[in-house]
């Protein structure tokens, strides 16, 4: 069975030692003190289970090494060897001052074993607590998405095979079998992934968020990524999300329209479908772009960790998930 540890250390030495080493205002210290991550045990519940013969760690707190992980942008080896060094890491955590932290590869299997869905819940719940909190207001929400390049080496399979066509025989060498070429502007191809958000404009909080194949348009997206959410007063997005089915949507749901239209676009629609539009907001759609290098700068989203949509899926929520904590804790 797992073994229930508190983050909360009991032992005199181990509170002693992390009150004398780790600053008040220690951006770990906030965050433990803001976020509760308790609801974690339960949404893992039939996912995770010790291995036999050695003691387990709850959910939760193997949750926080992940956390860590995406926060301060470690590879697998790097989060295990931090693990050992910092103690604000494993104050945070709960572990104690003496205590041997769980390997890198033990960190590797929760992660995998808690998949996309449980990641995506814990991305959810944290929005909700933001919710909860009064920090989002739904008056404006910004749509985009920006690329993701593969862990890949394209170059190299050009040289081994440049006598075949291309993109066709990198997509059939490729040991990213998920990736795909696509392109964010006319003049900026890539190899990889998209990763699509919703941004709550006042409050710079993600409110939704997911990856796809790069090949995947954007327009495609706005109604998959919006449905779930409660409708804002106005959405704004760029040229890409410019179509009758994207305009129809804002408009069915009462949205004031900030989708930038396509030059000569505008005669296609229709007044229903251009219901009320909030020239205002476009104006406002680039601060998502912040929002993006964020993530790219700090929490190594500008490129793919592993291979796969679904790895590549799991490591969207967690980015999203830090850059969210960390706006939560300046807003409360």
């Amino acid at each position: 069975m797992i073994e229930n540890r508190d983050t909360k250390q009991n032992s005199f030495l181990g509170n002693y030692v992390y009150n004398a080493v780790v600053p008040k205002d220690h951006i770990l210290r906030k965050i433990d003190e803001a976020i509760d991550f308790s609801f974690v045990d339960k949404l893992a519940r039939g996912a995770y289970c010790c291995e036999k013969g050695r003691p387990g760690y709850s959910p939760m707190l193997m949750f926080k090494l992940v956390f860590l992980q995406f926060l301060y942008d470690l590879s697998d080896y790097e989060i295990e060897a931090e693990l050992n060094d910092r103690l604000s890491f494993k104050m945070f955590a709960g572990l104690e001052v003496e205590e041997t932290p769980p390997d890198n590869s033990t960190i590797s299997r929760f992660r995998d074993r808690l998949g996309v869905e449980r990641f995506k819940d814990i991305f959810n719940r944290i929005v909700a607590m933001a919710k909860e909190k009064g920090i989002i207001t739904d008056k404006l929400h910004i749509i985009d998405s920006t690329d993701v390049k593969a862990k890949v080496d394209i170059y190299r399979i050009k040289k081994e095979h440049k006598d075949k066509e291309p993109d066709t025989y990198i997509d059939n060498h490729s040991p990213d079998k998920d990736a795909r070429f696509g392109r964010k502007h006319k003049n900026k191809r890539f190899y990889g992934y998209k990763t699509h958000a919703v941004v709550d404009a006042e409050s710079e909080i993600i409110l939704n968020v997911d990856a796809t194949p790069g090949n995947t348009g954007d327009g495609e997206e706005l109604t998959i990524l919006s449905e779930p959410l409660d409708p804002p007063k106005v959405m704004t997005a760029d040229k890409a999300y410019d179509s009758k089915e994207n305009h129809g949507h804002l408009s069915k749901n009462h949205i004031r329209n900030g989708i930038i239209t396509r030059k000569n676009h505008t005669k296609l629609y229709s007044k229903e479908h251009l219901h009320r539009v909030s020239n205002v907001a476009k104006k406002l759609r680039p601060l998502i772009e912040h929002k993006f290098a964020e993530l790219k700068k700090h929490h190594g989203l500008n490129l793919s960790r592993y291979w796969g949509l679904i790895k590549m899926r799991i490591q969207t929520y967690l980015s999203a998930i830090c850059v969210n904590v960390k706006r939560m804790i300046k807003l409360i």
